[in-house]
């Protein structure tokens, strides 16, 4: 049976950027609201609509996850930057989106939103003429259903923010505003529109902020001033207005009536009330353009895990430290030496005896204390717990795509202040289990079993290398979305992937754990269905905010040791559970990403 997707669930739509019909005064507020969140791609983009200036972007020169989702938003932001998302990251943004190009559309084959979302990202950097983007119009084309809108996943029923992505996706694709499928579509946005004037995610649902933005965008992206949208005397804008609270987020819900809600639609909010839809703003190259100043790379490998993976503005080495720790919610104590400023703990790693906090930029050792290095462009800082003269480490993999059976080439090199040489016996993790490479650092594997895992060097006397994802077979993925708002002053969908025989349905797209404070515990659970004719082994992964990297379990287990079997047409619902640190530091929304896959077993 086809599971409809929670009315609530954030997923994230699309829509593009057109001289605002209005401002709403509820906007500088908001502003402040969101400037105290993570950076995200979505508050970038809502910042840049609201006039903000010198935006913060070092959080997009990496990609969280790897879906066409992923990297289209990605691209989002970076267009509304105007800078180049080809150049702009560490790999090239627009070419990793078209490689999710099968001839027919553009990502999943089951998915809908991906299509609308591809288009968006390549019209932002003026390649909505090419092969991926016509073809994913022409999917959607085929796909409307018989009421005027869109659905998330092909085959499922019609909802409202999916609908408003896709008609904006049309439009920038050529589709006319006058057109009977946009036609058709205005119609069943108005069927779902409550008699407060905002709309819910199905008609008949009640009416939410994220509803209210998408279509409030979708309206301006066809020219139609959505105040005019009038119902009971109310229209869209002034029920998304009503729900802003007194800190200037707006709340999911009307906090009056719900049991729960969060303000994870800020964003989208002040996008929409901005006046704008999407792409917020196009890429133009220029002849010189501006670079962006003042962000570095930064790394902490902890004694026993990767702590932090980001890019920060800061002045010094040490400064980065300071700057990044409300990102990525680690703790840290910096003490005054008779030798200056001394790091003296990061979590739980404190100095002590030979161990202790070290540092390196550009892989080479500075000559003076951290405070004192100034930054340069360009430079990437890795620290790291342990010992002085342990060396920064890599791994490279011949192919991060294989056949089960098949053999990689894994290779493990150390930096010896000058060169990246190869390591000696180093110590590979395959997920949790150790190999041993030969002399030459090299090492020949054979993966037998369909799964995600994570390879990585982790050698006593080494620092720990940064972890490579290697895809072994048919294995279908189904990612979900995991958000947590952190209060400081409490606490002690549908996706259906698959092929002919795997079929893995994870009943949600987004799980919100709510408002949590240090030392506080979420739950929720997500329904597991084996729609296919073979049984399933599952697992999962987790990737984004550190809190969830090191917080999440499922059915009591660690993530990355959650294992599960499913018989053909069972189902289960697995218990996520989200515990945060008693010393966690950080505050606000925090994001991430949740994969479940399955292999026939």
């Amino acid at each position: 049976m086809k599971k409809i997707k929670n009315c609530w669930l954030t997923l994230l739509l699309l829509a593009i950027a057109v001289q605002p019909v209005f401002v709403s005064a509820s906007i500088p507020q908001a502003v402040g609201y969101l400037e105290s969140q993570a950076d995200d791609p979505w508050i970038t983009m809502a910042l840049i609509a609201s006039g903000q200036t010198a935006v913060a972007s070092g959080h997009l020169r990496q990609v969280s996850g790897t879906s066409a989702t992923d990297y289209a938003k990605t691209i989002l932001a970076v267009s509304a930057l105007n800078q180049d998302p080809a150049t702009f990251g560490n790999i090239d943004y627009i070419a990793q989106l078209k490689s999710k190009y099968d001839g027919t559309q553009m990502g999943d084959s089951n998915l809908l939103n991906d299509d609308a979302w591809s288009i968006l990202a390549l019209a932002s950097v003026g390649q909505v003429e090419s092969a991926q983007a016509q073809a994913a119009k022409d999917f959607l084309l085929a796909n409307q259903n018989a009421d005027g809108g869109w659905s998330y996943s092909v085959g499922a029923g019609s909802d409202t923010n999916d609908t408003a992505a896709v008609v904006m996706a049309l439009v920038e694709a050529g589709a006319s505003a006058d057109s009977r499928v946009i036609g058709n579509a205005l119609a069943y946005l108005r069927s779902a529109q409550n008699d407060d004037g905002g709309f819910g995610y199905q008609p008949g649902n009640d009416s939410d902020s994220g509803s209210d933005a998408w279509i409030i965008s979708a309206l301006i992206k066809l020219d139609i001033d959505p105040a005019t949208w009038i119902k009971n005397s109310n229209n869209p804008v002034t029920h998304l207005e009503s729900l802003q609270a007194d800190d200037g987020g707006f709340w999911w819900v009307d906090p009056s009536g719900a049991e729960w809600n969060n303000k994870a639609m800020t964003a989208y909010a002040v996008i929409a009330l901005s006046g704008f839809s999407y792409p917020i703003g196009y890429y133009q190259a220029a002849d010189d353009p501006d670079p962006i100043e003042g962000q570095y790379h930064l790394r902490i490998e902890g004694s026993t895990s990767t702590i932090c993976d980001i890019y920060v503005s800061a002045t010094t080495a040490l400064d980065l430290i300071e700057q990044a720790a409300s990102e990525c919610g680690y703790s840290y104590n910096i003490t005054q030496e008779s030798f200056g400023p001394y790091l003296r703990s990061i979590s739980d790693d404190t100095a002590q005896g030979l161990d202790g906090w070290l540092y390196f930029v550009n892989n080479v050792s500075p000559p003076v204390g951290a405070a004192d290095y100034e930054l340069q462009s360009g430079d990437e800082v890795l620290w790291y717990f342990g010992q002085w003269g342990w060396l920064p480490t890599r791994i490279t993999a011949s192919q991060t795509e294989i056949n089960p059976g098949d053999t990689i080439g894994l290779s493990a090199e150390y930096f010896d202040g000058n060169n990246w040489q190869p390591l000696s016996q180093a110590v590979i993790k395959i997920n949790n289990e150790e190999r041993i490479a030969q002399s030459n650092g090299q090492l020949n594997v054979n993966i037998y079993e369909n799964g995600v895992y994570q390879v990585y060097v982790d050698m006593n006397g080494y620092v720990r290398s940064p972890k490579k994802t290697i895809n072994v077979g048919d294995t279908v993925n189904n990612n979900v979305g995991l958000q947590v708002e952190i209060d400081q002053t409490s606490g002690s969908g549908q996706g259906n992937i698959g092929g002919e025989a795997i079929a893995l349905v994870v009943g949600s797209s987004q799980v919100s754990f709510g408002s949590l404070g240090p030392g506080e515990s979420g739950s929720q659970a997500v329904n597991l269905s084996n729609e296919g004719t073979v049984q399933l082994a599952i697992g999962a992964s987790v990737s984004g905010d550190v809190v969830f990297t090191q917080g999440i379990t499922i059915d009591d287990q660690f993530y990355d040791d959650y294992s599960s079997s499913l018989a053909p047409y069972e189902d289960h619902d697995a218990q996520v559970t989200l515990t945060i640190p008693q010393d966690y530091l950080a505050s606000g929304i925090k994001n991430g990403e949740l994969i479940f896959w399955a292999t026939a077993q």
